[in-house]
């Protein structure tokens, strides 16, 4: 999918998407930050980038972090819908974009 940049709370890193909705993503990373964590996010797509801050709401065993959008831009609130609707439409009828959720673990 799309890379993702994080920068805040005295540390900066990059992954990858793995899941998004409306309301946040899931990012394929190795690092850990504490539950309720603000931050500045970049989503890069090849159509632009979704500039967002976010707050690390869980972390996902052998996955990532699960990040909630917290301010959005109305540009950017669009890009996001065009990326969703967009997802939607590769998708096949009956299964979810990045397949089963996976578990996730409140710290």
């Amino acid at each position: 999918m799309a890379g993702v940049g994080f920068l805040g709370a005295g540390t900066q890193f990059t992954g990858e998407l793995v899941n998004v909705s409306i309301s946040g993503l899931l990012v394929r990373c190795e690092n850990t930050l504490p539950v309720g964590t603000m931050g500045r996010l970049g989503i890069e797509m090849e159509y632009g980038t979704i500039r967002t801050v976010v707050v690390m709401r869980r972390i996902v065993e052998r996955v990532g972090l699960a990040f909630q959008f917290s301010h959005m831009t109305p540009r950017d609130r669009q890009t996001l819908q065009r990326l969703l609707l967009r997802l939607e439409l590769a998708t096949p009828p009956g299964s979810s974009p990045s397949g089963s959720p996976p578990r996730t673990t409140r710290r």
